[in-house]
């Protein structure tokens, strides 16, 4: 789903992949509806300057286990990937993330 949230074209996007290709997982939390992933990216990779962040709209992705699609954001924090949220709005979240498919 990052890789989809990142598509596009311009200066911000390209730094987002790169700073993706180098981040790291610091955490992930599950709360039986989704989930929170927090990013460290190195200080060796630039970050995106203030105003020029790209506007990261929510991914919407379907699964064969729910009924609505679930919803993925994207958050930047002064610069830099911060953290991934997932969650569906009705049921609990599939175990197979592998089935997820991103609504057109």
């Amino acid at each position: 789903m990052l890789g989809a949230l990142l598509q596009g074209e311009g200066e911000a996007l390209a730094a987002l992949r790169a700073q993706l290709a180098q981040a790291s997982v610091v955490s992930r939390t599950h709360s039986g509806v989704g989930f929170m992933t927090r990013f460290a990216v190195p200080d060796s990779v630039p970050v995106i300057g203030p105003g020029a962040a790209p506007r990261l709209r929510p991914l919407m992705a379907r699964h064969p286990q729910l009924a609505e699609p679930a919803e993925f954001v994207l958050q930047l924090r002064e610069g830099r990937l911060a953290s991934l949220e997932a969650f569906c709005f009705a049921g609990g979240w599939p175990a197979d993330a592998e089935a997820f498919r991103v609504v057109d």
